[in-house]
């Protein structure tokens, strides 16, 4: 035998002597009706008796503990959930806040694409800033490009796994809105741009042709400030700068831009609607120009307010523009005279005529006959005397004949820069 035996071997020994000496074989009398009876418990059942208890009794400790602490931590429970309920509540409003922001957003790109859709359709040479193969614009900040999207979205500390859930889907979702809206607006602004470059365009054209025709631009905006456009039938409410929107109204906006240069464009063709640039005759020659020249019957320098238009007797003469007849009849030094009101300040007068084919109040149209050429009144052969007057001024009738094509063009929408 081992050494390593013999040693487990004294140690049981000892222990079953400890307990032998601890727990000695115990005896239990009974007397009933004078017999005497007894129960021998050894000390294997009083050990295993005193494990027992001592099970029970730790059993009741846990128990008890257990008991004690519940509360405790029910209430600590409680508390998380609570706090965990009230960052869920906090991240739906959150959300739904910015929720409205962005169908905001989403409404002021809505009306902003109507008013390019009426733009477009109103004005087709517009249509040529759209190419198609043009590269779409992108964002400049993607969702993944974006510094800290988290404290522009929501800010607050997820306590619970359900809430951070909630947090990272309701970021996603606003993101991709975000990254969308952002998108599509930087595609209107850069169509909204090009438009703008092609209206200006066409604006310095009809300027252009108007400086051109001795006519100021401004002059000719005011008059027609209170008239209808003839050029541009359109309606509708208009909602794009509304109040419930947070649009940038500055003079810098590409869409405050475009709604301004469109705005004078179209006051602008509509003034133009009014021009006499229709020639009065189709055979003459200029016999005398319009300012300072010898009166030919007293031969001294005076001013021309017209020209004269030299031809054959009877040469018909054509209303120059759509207007009313204000006078048609004898007038003094113009003999036979016709004047027509074109509206907007602009006048046509003819003068010298041989008949006159009109009466007060008819309505002519541009090219419309109207008289014959004759000599009646001061005049030393047959030729019209015609004038042009705007805002109560004479102008130069042979300028608008030199702009009449590129007049004509506007008038008619078929002009492009």
């Amino acid at each position: 035998m081992s050494k390593r035996t013999r040693t487990i071997s004294k140690f049981i020994m000892k222990l079953r002597e400890a307990v032998i000496r601890r727990f000695p074989e115990r005896q239990l009398y009974f007397r009933t009706n004078g017999v005497v009876r007894f129960i021998s418990i050894s000390h294997r059942t009083q050990l295993m008796g005193i494990l027992a208890l001592f099970g029970v009794f730790v059993w009741s400790a846990l128990t008890s503990y257990s008991f004690v602490f519940r509360a405790e931590i029910l209430a600590a429970k409680d508390v998380e959930l609570a706090k965990a309920e009230k960052n869920y509540n906090k991240a739906n409003e959150q959300f739904d806040n910015l929720k409205k922001d962005i169908q905001k957003s989403t409404m002021a790109l809505e009306q902003r694409q109507i008013y390019l859709q009426q733009l477009l359709e109103a004005d087709k040479s517009l249509s040529s800033t759209i190419l198609p193969d043009q590269e779409q614009p992108t964002a400049k900040n993607s969702p993944s490009q974006k510094n800290n999207p988290e404290s522009d979205v929501i800010s607050y500390e997820a306590e619970s796994s359900d809430v951070i859930g909630v947090y990272q889907d309701h970021k996603a979702q606003l993101a991709n809105l975000e990254f969308s809206i952002a998108r599509i607006e930087q595609q209107q602004q850069a169509l909204a741009e090009n438009m703008i470059s092609r209206i200006s365009r066409k604006i310095d054209y009809v300027e252009n042709t108007l400086k051109k025709s001795g006519i100021k631009s401004s002059k000719l905006i005011q008059l027609s400030q209170n008239k209808p456009s003839l050029s541009m039938a359109m309606g509708g409410p208009f909602i794009l700068y509304s109040e419930n929107n947070d649009i940038d109204l500055s003079s810098n906006e590409p869409f405050a831009k475009l709604y301004a240069r469109h705005n004078r464009l179209i006051d602008l063709e509509s003034a133009m609607q009014h021009i006499p640039i229709g020639k009065p005759a189709k055979k003459y020659y200029i016999s005398s120009s319009f300012g300072i020249r010898k009166d030919p019957f007293k031969k001294k320098w005076a001013r021309h307010y017209g020209i004269d238009m030299a031809g054959w007797w009877k040469t018909p003469i054509y209303a120059s523009a759509n207007g009313t007849i204000i006078k048609a009849g004898r007038n003094g030094a113009f003999g036979n005279f016709i004047e027509i009101d074109h509206g907007n300040g602009f006048r046509s007068r003819y003068g010298h005529l041989s008949r006159i084919l009109v009466k007060k109040g008819d309505k002519v149209t541009l090219e419309q006959k109207i008289a014959l050429m004759g000599s009646t009144g001061r005049s030393t052969s047959p030729h019209l005397h015609y004038e042009i007057w705007f805002n109560g001024k004479p102008i130069n009738p042979q300028k608008i004949f030199k702009a009449s094509n590129n007049v004509l063009k506007i008038q008619r929408q078929e002009y492009d820069s």
